[in-house]
């Protein structure tokens, strides 16, 4: 009888749950008004219902499992109760949560958990025939009303369906739902035609996808027949996931059916609805007309016809006009909540008990619709059929489920119609692994039992005979692969499959109806009453603990010697019955619940098969070497035995199983010394409980074991002496065991061998694991016993050197004769040799051949994973799996199928072939065997030594395209770290950003937040340790707060003067002011991260002062201002604080509205925030409908920021939306007849500038023919286009710049498009052209304000012709046009061009001639022609003769000249840090600045000029040390700031308060993460952004629209690398080496720096190294995994870097003076014994290394000996970077220590195992042989071992002086051992280790030595050559004397 545990009242959770819900009150206290008209008639048809179910509650169960494959540690619960369902989940402790409650509006039928995909192909031609689709899994609960289904999934989503017909039931398969209706009676009797509207199955993969019906395949190969599952006779009993398989029901016929669940393919599809058309016209759909149809459907709006109250018939047809394709691919992408309207909440949901208000959601499936749920099936809502036919809109649904036949039960003879209809099925597997599929026949009380197995293909399942158990219920148990029955006379019982095990008894349930007198008094059926708890409590007597039940219900024997356990499985001597039991249910894992019949529900837990690792893995060796049926007998008595009644009690779990075996196999265990000797030791141990006995009579065999006992012994040992007593002694054991026999009609007796070799197996797959050693000294003592009996001296000699102690053990009589020997079958992998994976190994190391090591798949891993490591390292030369199958071999199964998928051994290698490292393949195996860090700790030391060898070499360099797993295996968490970025799909913002807090001087008040305040601390305090430079720049930036007015009044000043003095200066520090912002927007590039739940931030743009000493405020109140003096900057100021955010923001449509002013109207700083958004590409995220809303809002700024912010987002893309758009502002795009629409001047600037940004690089040629003909746009018609033309014109010839940049070759050979004829036309002048195409007929009105004549205006039309050309031709060398572009050389020419235009001119002609740009003064020498050099600022310094020369000309072309030369190396050498390239620019603008501050030579050619000539080389400057933050540009920045007020306000402007506040922006670009690219596209959004003319007053657009000024951020790029330590998480500074590819101009280029840092442009580089000594080295190559260093970049820029175990930080130890002074302090030899703690802290921060040291020298118990072995170890493992050596280096000391009083063979079996590898791989330094590789090998490996060779042998020498020593005196010993004599005594233990370290051959071996008597020293040392002569010699002479 087995005994259930953990036994418990029950009672469903939802239940009490339910008793304090408000219910269906919440749902009618909403009075929602219904909009749409069709959901009241949908409710109406809804709330009827064909069938009442008259259940008042149901629930079911639910446990995930987990990672690895078992079950999750809590159940789930789904509770029904009417129209309520309560989703709790909780563990076995009743400790129950809700996770959710949902209270629909009409009574639930069922509820159930689901799962369905997404999938990720949107080609349904791509997803396979299985329903194992790739793609996302959603995984959540279904509730199923009468007509429709509403699903709430885990990640929050909610879909509601409404179904066509009436559900009667609901199936879950794989992936997705088949539901099944109900039928009408007039069904029934109606013909069945094969119809989809007659389809009684449905399915449906995702609720947004459409209900299909399900198609059947029946018939052979030959003849196979599709069609719809029309039949209603047919009734869905069972569905099952893994296999996927539904088993049905025929009523008609009366026989159950499996069939196969799986996708329908194409064909099957095309013949169904083929055979349809043909034999059913759509016209036959129902009894009434389809007018009448549809007017009584259920839905006005649903596509299905039929009456259902009428006839439930359905229709198959679906409307062309929904979505193209099936939704199965288009709708699950988009949230299924958008635009609901409100009134279609159908339910309640009640997160807590008693939460407030019930939280509302809107349900609609379809993306799409905006209707009600109904219009999911696509039909048109208006739409009528009554004058259409019905072939222009409908179509069959195609089926998307086949239901494939595989088996049907045999017809009965009597046929039970309904009454033979399954109640329950299940599929169940027996304890070998055999699958059944079950099902309960409660009218004929059976369980029917199908064996099924997949066939040898794997394609199909094959079905045997139906088994008959008779039962009332039955449940399996799916996590111990039982099932308990209840029998027909109430009791339960345990089958395993079709195999009876035995009884199950449940304590606390009602005995029965039988008197319980009848039996004997000690049972333990006197249980406790119900609800008593557990099974027993500690109340009860010892002896009823102890009692035990065995199989035949009997008491155990009087005398506490146990009887053999062969007893006869006869359940029925006591047959109770009990009638409380009503049926079983709620089966999980490995429980299930009894309901009674009083209601009352009982939850039952089934004991483990075993607690102990070693017996389960015992368990699984004997299932795999024993014939199934065996194997299941064995396992099913082992079971019993384990879980009688009374439970284990004081026995040992080892004990009971060694008796259980030995009693199967047919020992006489009553008799047999083992189990009797080591039973009664248990019971006398001091620790064990005294067994019960059940009679105070003694017997002969009770004082025979006292007197063997060890506990005999002991005392009498101690106490003979003492008392001076004689030695007494029990009678030979032989005499009481001789009698016994083995029974050989035991069931495994003839197995024996089998039986020991498995058992063999696991002994050696045991001794590979350091933490079961007590299961192994508990399994040696059975399998010496079996290797005695078997006759097996090798495997005897094999454990006594292993074990000693049971060399020690008396020799009794065998029970097994020897003819029993040859009855026994002894399978083919046994041999006479034990099979022994240490001596595999070291002959393998000794390089002596090894054969095979065989290993039982899925029990033997160890085996399996370390012989496998040992073979890849042994055949360094041999591919990976031919290696490894040379050296394993399978043990194959004992006639019963085992599983197959030994997934080890199949796995697909990444690299089969041997690779140019084979300790890198190693590391790689380890991983694909999934081995860990952890499991190398449970290896013994030795075997795990060399493996961590091989870990250790390739944690220094490990390649780059290894795997996650491999990273962190060799202790590599920074690249492991850096890998798993690739995983992640949205960018996450760097560690503790929300953390972060504002910096100590911007807190305060709200006045004081300058929008500077979430800059990454942590990283600039490292980038710029040494100064404050980024404090000053944010000084320099700062624009909320008050400026500061310290004027002096003087005395003749009147008040009045001098406040009007103060607010004329305060306007001057306004001007600077006002354009501060835009460098700050630079500066705070993507920094903040904003929190969805509150607003953006944006700082105050101040523009008062405070007047010292009182503070008084000054304002601008009494002198004049510009009007609308602020709308600009205030723009500026919104770009700048939305700008902020960074890219990895949780930012959407709502967020973005959230932000909206609270006056609800459009300000110029969120118009400036919406272009923000749009330059991070924020705004794509925005809904069209708000979109619209700003545009009709007329705006200006917005409408600005608007089409700049979407066109910058979109940008490349031409995209057609945002192309319709903005043509809408533009008149050129219109038609010329279209509205006219009142545009302004700078929308439609920022309108066809946007058109270029859309179509940049696409090289349109539609869209350049147009931005080309608006360069040379002429004012008009009427009063349009007469102001700033210049901007617009610039404009269009930027935007056709970037749409044709760089495309100047491919546009040579059209003769169509003559572009650059015309821009040099536009450019130079000329004759206007006549207009062609729409503008003839726009521009026939001349304009009434500006009369241009014929000639075209360059003043308007050459800038932006002239940057058009350079673009146009970037970089291709074009001679002509680069003529086009030259500076003019002569005095006459230059008087034709405006000086400004030669600024433009020279920056093109770089543009073309790109490749030549060098950043050298010789460059700007060839760019500036002679005159200029000659002429320019020399008016002074020339004769008379040179009157005639125009030196103001000179001078200002020379100042432009300059600027445009400065441009170009700017704009290519930006981001580049380029040291000549900045001291060329630092040249030129130490020029231009003795110039201005020389009045001589400035009047020459105008302050202004010469003012715009500095800030355009100071923004060069900038760019080309963007990010980096140089001190000379920021003083440079700082000194022009300073020019406020007269005399400077004459001509230092806003523009070059703009330009200087960009330069100090640019140099700290993104907080100093983030540089400028020089890419194509970057450099062309350059030229809009830094245009080298700058406005001259706050709102001057007329040149260059200020908006254009922040598209630098398209060209910004993150390319900082910031190092994190991967331990400790914080930054850190790293050395790293940069190296450059090779190009023509230099070869073999590299420099080192130190991270942070910002990196060069990735293309040009070839490799980026981490370098040490204090870090793990990191290396991204351009050829290799360069992609992950684009991640990192991507990802914040963050690398994690792994700090060396022996070095500090450079920030704790910056110069490495602290780890030298540590490393002398150690390495003097007479400090070594006082090592103190902080000395170790010194040079590692390692905190296990610390922790151990504070432990051992804080220690005083310590010995001095230790502390020096110890301080040794620890220096040498932190220095030189191996701390997990710590263990092995104490391990082994503790080894040889020990040894001189107690130590183990399987002790030095490690050292020798070390002692062979390293003499492998080390040979040379060892025992200094000399090898071919000598050098090679030294090299390889000096100073690289975990373990030093000095130590080895230091180890090895120890040990030898030991065994040496014992040796000499005990050389008796070891003759007594060779002459095969029996030893014993305290010397067995020692000699047990000599015969392991020396590997002496066994006796049998010998055997042939001492035949003549004394063997001669010639044959001793043939036969011992381990030991040395001279130990021979002594050997001989004991062995003479021992004659």
């Amino acid at each position: 009888m087995i005994t259930a545990c953990d036994t418990q009242d029950f009672v469903p959770f939802g239940r009490e749950y339910v008793q304090q819900h408000p219910g269906k009150f919440q749902i009618q206290v909403q009075n929602v008004v219904h909009t749409d008209p069709g959901l009241p008639l949908l409710k109406s048809f809804r709330d009827i219902s064909i069938q009442d179910s008259g259940k008042k509650e149901q629930w079911t169960f639910y446990t995930e499992l987990d990672k690895d494959g078992c079950r999750g540690s809590y159940d789930e619960e789904l509770y029904v109760s009417g129209n309520t369902v309560v989703w709790s989940k909780g563990g076995q402790d009743g400790c129950r949560s809700v996770i959710k409650t949902f209270t629909m509006d009409s009574p639930v039928l069922q509820a159930l958990w689901c799962k369905f995909v997404i999938p990720e192909s949107s080609n349904p031609e791509e997803i396979c025939s299985t329903l194992d689709t790739e793609g996302e899994m959603q995984s959540g609960v279904c509730v199923v009303e009468s007509s429709c289904v509403s699903c709430f999934m885990e990640d929050g989503s909610d879909y509601l369906a409404a179904l066509p017909f009436q559900v009667a039931h609901v199936w879950v398969i794989k992936n997705g739902l088949l539901f099944e209706r109900t039928v009408s009676p007039t069904e029934y009797s109606s013909q069945k035609r094969n119809a989809p509207n007659q389809t009684t199955v449905f399915s449906m993969l995702h609720p947004l996808d459409e209900v299909a019906p399900v198609i059947t395949k029946t018939g052979t190969a030959g003849c196979q027949k599709t069609s719809y599952l029309t039949d209603n006779t047919q009734h869905v009993v069972f569905s099952s996931i893994d296999p996927s398989i539904v088993l049905t029901y025929d009523t008609m016929v009366g026989v159950h059916s499996a069939w196969k669940v799986r996708r329908a393919r194409q064909e099957e599809c095309n013949a169904v609805c083929n055979t349809w058309d043909q034999t059913a016209s759509i016209y036959q759909m129902g009894p009434c007309t389809p007018a009448q149809n549809l007017n009584q459907s259920s839905s006005n709006m649903s596509r299905f016809y039929g009456n259902i109250s009428a006839s439930p018939q359905v229709s198959p047809l679906r409307s062309y006009s929904g979505r193209i394709s099936s939704p199965a691919f288009m709708s699950h992408s988009q949230s299924p909540l958008i635009g609901n309207p409100p009134g279609i909440d159908r339910r309640s949901q009640s997160p807590a008990l008693l939460g407030s208000t019930s939280l509302l959601r809107l349900h609609t499936p379809s993306p799409q619709t905006s209707k009600s749920p109904g219009n999911f099936y696509r039909t048109p809502a208006n739409m009528s059929l009554i004058n259409e036919s019905f072939t222009e809109w409908m179509e069959p649904i195609t089926p998307e489920i086949c239901l494939e036949h595989i088996w049907t039960e045999t017809a009965p003879a009597i046929r039970d119609g309904s009454l033979g209809k399954s109640s329950k099925a299940f599929l169940t597997r027996d304890l070998c692994g055999q699958q059944y599929l079950c099902y309960v026949i409660s009218y004929r009380q059976q369980l029917r039992c199908v064996k099924f197995e997949e066939s040898n293909d794997l394609k199909k399942l094959v079905f045997g005979a139906v088994n008959i158990i008779p039962c009332k219920d039955a449940v399996p148990i799916e996590s111990k692969d039982l099932l308990i029955v209840l029998d027909t006379s109430g009791c339960l019982f345990m089958y395993s499959g079709t195999a009876k095990i035995n009884r199950l008894h449940v304590p606390t349930l009602p005995v029965g109806n039988m008197s319980v007198s009848i039996l004997r008094q000690m049972t333990p059926l006197h249980s406790p009453v119900r609800g008593g708890g557990g099974v027993f409590t500690s109340s009860r007597p010892p002896s009823a603990m102890d009692a035990r039940f065995d199989e035949e219900f009997q008491l155990n024997q009087i005398s506490p010697v146990q009887t053999e356990l062969e007893e006869s499985a006869n359940y029925d001597d006591f047959p109770l019955g009990c009638g409380y039991i009503q049926n079983l249910r709620d089966n999980i894992s490995d429980r299930f619940t009894i309901e009674l019949t009083n209601g009352q529900l009982c939850r039952c837990t089934i004991p483990d098969m075993t607690n102990s690792p070693g017996i389960d893995i015992g368990l699984k060796a004997l299932k795999h070497m024993l014939p199934r049926d065996l194997a299941l007998q064995m396992l099913g008595r082992w079971y019993t035995v384990r879980n009688s009644p009374g439970g284990i009690g004081s026995q040992s779990e080892w004990m009971m199983f060694i008796r259980c075996l030995l009693g199967m196999m047919g020992y006489d265990t009553a008799k047999l010394a083992l189990t009797f000797k080591q039973e009664m030791d248990m019971s006398l141990s001091p620790v064990s409980a005294k067994r019960a006995k059940t009679s105070d009579q003694g017997s002969e065999e009770d004082w025979e074991w006292m007197l063997s006992s060890d506990h005999h012994k002991f005392v009498s040992e101690t106490l003979d002496d003492a008392l001076g007593l004689s030695g007494c002694h029990g009678i030979p054991e032989a005499a009481q065991s001789h009698q016994a026999t083995v029974n050989m009609s035991a069931i495994l007796f003839s197995h024996i061998p089998a039986c020991f070799m498995a058992l063999h197996l696991v002994y050696e797959e045991l001794k590979l694991n350091s933490l079961l050693v007590e299961d192994l000294e508990q399994l040696v003592t059975l399998l010496h016993q079996l290797a005695v009996d078997l006759r097996c001296n090798q495997y005897v000699d094999y454990y006594c050197r292993d074990f000693p102690k049971l060399i020690d053990t008396a020799s009794t009589v065998s029970q097994v004769k020897d003819e029993h020997l040859e009855k026994m079958q002894y399978p083919s992998v046994f041999t006479k040799i034990p099979p022994s994976v240490y001596k595999w190994i070291i002959t393998s190391l000794q390089g002596q051949k090894s054969g095979h090591v065989i290993y039982i798949p899925l029990v033997c891993n160890n085996i399996l994973n370390v012989v496998s490591l040992y073979a890849l390292l042994l055949n360094k030369h041999m591919g990976t799996e031919q290696a490894i199958d040379r050296c394993l071999k399978k043990v194959p199964p004992s006639g019963h199928r085992a599983p197959t998928c030994d997934i080890s051994m199949s796995r697909s290698f990444c690299r089969a072939s041997p690779t140019h490292n084979y300790l890198e393949r190693v590391v790689l195996y380890m991983t694909q065997l999934g081995m860990t860090e952890r499991d190398l700790t449970y290896l013994p030391v030795g075997i795990a030594l060399p493996i961590r060898e091989a870990i250790f070499h390739c944690r220094c360099n490990p390649p780059s395209d290894w795997p996650e797993e491999a990273y962190t295996l060799t202790g590599r968490e920074d690249i492991s770290k850096l890998l798993s970025l690739q995983d992640r799909e949205d960018v996450s913002p760097p560690p503790g950003i929300f953390k972060r807090k504002p910096s100590p001087q911007s807190q305060g008040t709200k006045e004081e937040d300058d929008g500077m305040e979430h800059l990454d601390d942590e990283y600039l305090r490292l980038r710029f340790s040494e100064d404050l430079r980024v404090q000053e720049a944010r000084r320099l930036l700062h624009s909320s707060r008050p400026a500061r007015i310290s004027l002096v009044q003087k005395p003749e000043i009147s008040d009045h003067d001098f406040i009007e003095e103060q607010e004329r200066h305060l306007y001057a520090i306004c001007i600077r002011t006002m354009a501060l912002s835009v460098g700050r927007g630079m500066f705070t590039l993507s920094t903040y991260h904003p929190l969805p739940t509150e607003t953006l931030p944006i700082p105050k743009l101040c523009l008062t002062g405070k007047a010292p000493p009182r503070n008084t405020t000054v304002d601008l109140s009494h002198i004049d201002t510009p009007p609308n003096m602020t709308a600009w900057p205030l723009f500026h100021n919104g770009v700048a604080a939305g700008l902020r955010i960074a890219d990895f923001s949780q930012v959407d449509s709502s967020w973005i509205m959230y932000n909206r002013p609270k006056s609800n109207e459009l300000t110029n700083e969120y118009a400036g925030f919406l272009m923000a958004l749009g330059l991070n590409k924020h705004l794509v995220k925005m809904n069209i409908l708000n979109k619209h809303n700003y545009l009709s809002k007329g705006h200006e700024m917005t409408t600005i920021g608007l089409l700049l912010g979407i066109a910058a987002a979109k940008r490349s893309t031409m995209d057609l939306a945002t192309m319709k758009m903005l043509s809408i502002h533009l008149p050129a795009m219109l038609p010329p007849t279209s509205t006219e629409l009142n545009v302004s001047h700078n929308v439609q600037v920022a309108a066809i500038l946007g058109v270029g940004l859309v179509f940049q690089g696409t090289g349109h040629r539609h869209t350049a023919d147009i931005l080309l003909a608006e360069i040379g746009r002429p004012p008009g018609p009427e009063l349009q286009n007469c102001n700033d033309r210049e901007s617009y014109s610039l404009a269009a010839g930027l935007a056709l710049g970037l749409v044709m940049f760089g495309k100047g070759k491919e546009t040579m050979g059209t003769s169509d498009l003559s572009m650059a004829d015309t821009l040099y036309h536009f450019m130079v002048g000329g004759h206007k052209r006549p207009l062609i195409g729409p503008s003839q007929e726009r521009y026939k009105t001349p304009s009434y304000q500006i009369q241009e004549g014929d000639t075209v205006n360059v003043d308007v039309t050459s800038p932006g012709a002239t940057l058009a050309l350079g673009m146009l031709y970037f970089n291709t060398k074009n001679s002509a046009v680069s003529e086009w572009l030259k500076v003019p050389d002569t005095q006459f020419m230059l008087d034709q061009v405006r000086p400004d235009f030669l600024l433009l001119r020279t920056l093109a002609r770089g543009l073309v001639m790109w490749d030549s740009v060098l950043p050298s003064v010789d460059f700007l020498k060839e760019t500036i022609p002679k005159i200029l050099e000659d002429y320019a600022f020399h008016k002074y310094q020339m004769q008379d003769d040179d009157n005639n020369i125009d030196f103001e000309t000179m001078s200002q072309a020379y100042c432009n000249v300059v600027a445009g030369a400065c441009m170009v190396i700017g704009l290519k050498f930006a981001g580049s840090a380029n040291q000549e390239a900045f001291d060329t620019l630092v040249e030129c603008m130490n020029r231009s600045l003795k110039i201005i501050s020389t009045p001589p030579l400035v009047e020459q050619a105008g302050k202004s000029t010469v003012e715009n000539c500095m800030m355009t080389i100071l923004m060069s400057m900038a760019m080309v040390m963007a990010g980096t933050g140089n001190l000379e540009v920021l003083r440079m920045c700082r000194m022009f700031r300073s020019r406020v007020g007269p005399p400077y306000n004459l001509y230092v402007m806003y523009g070059s308060h703009i330009a200087i506040s960009m330069a100090i922006g640019l140099l700290f670009l993104g907080g100093g993460k983030y540089t400028l690219s020089t890419k194509d596209e970057a450099i062309a959004v350059m030229l809009c952004a830094f245009f080298p003319k700058f406005p001259t007053h706050s709102n001057d657009n007329r040149y260059h629209l200020q908006a254009f000024r922040h598209l630098y951020v398209l060209a910004a790029e993150l390319r900082t690398m910031l190092p994190r330590d991967v331990d400790t998480g914080f930054p850190c500074y790293v050395p790293i080496e940069i190296r450059f590819k090779d190009t023509e101009h230099y070869f073999n280029e590299s420099y080192k720096t130190s991270a942070p840092c910002i990196l060069p442009e990735l293309d040009l580089l070839q490799e980026i190294k981490i370098l040490g000594p204090r870090y793990w080295p990191i290396v991204f190559h351009k050829d290799k995994n360069w992609n992950s260093l684009k991640l990192l970049l991507k990802h914040n820029g963050t690398l994690y870097v792994k700090q060396r175990a022996g070095h500090l930080s450079y920030v704790e130890d910056p110069k490495g003076y602290r780890s030298m002074l540590a490393k002398s302090l150690t390495v003097d030899q007479s400090s070594q014994t006082c090592v103190k703690p902080d000395v170790i802290k010194a040079f590692t921060s390692d905190t296990k290394v610390v922790a151990l040291t504070e432990y051992f020298f804080s220690n005083h118990d310590n010995t001095e000996d230790l502390l020096q072995v110890l301080s040794d170890v620890l220096y040498e493992c932190v220095t030189l970077e191996k701390p997990e050596a710590l263990s092995t280096h104490i391990t082994l000391d503790q080894v040889t220590r020990r040894s001189e009083f107690q130590w183990t063979s399987l002790g030095v079996s490690q050292l020798k195992l070390i002692y062979a590898y390293y003499n492998l791989e080390h040979s040379s330094v060892l025992t200094g042989t000399e090898m071919l590789d000598q050098s090679a090998i030294q090299e390889e490996f000096q100073g690289q071992q975990l373990l030093k060779p000095e130590f080895i042998l230091s180890m090895k020498n120890r040990l030898k002086n030991v065994l040496d020593k014992w040796l000499n005196e005990n050389l008796s010993v070891l003759v007594k051992y060779i002459k095969g004599e029996s030893v014993r005594g305290s010397a067995v233990r020692n000699l047990s280790a000599v015969l392991v370290w020396y590997d002496i051959p066994s006796p049998s071996d010998l055997a042939h030595i001492s035949i003549e008597g004394v063997p001669s020293l010639p044959t001793l040392y043939a036969a011992l050559p381990q030991l040395h002569v001279s130990t021979l010699m002594m050997l001989l002479n004991a062995w003479k004397t021992d004659r």
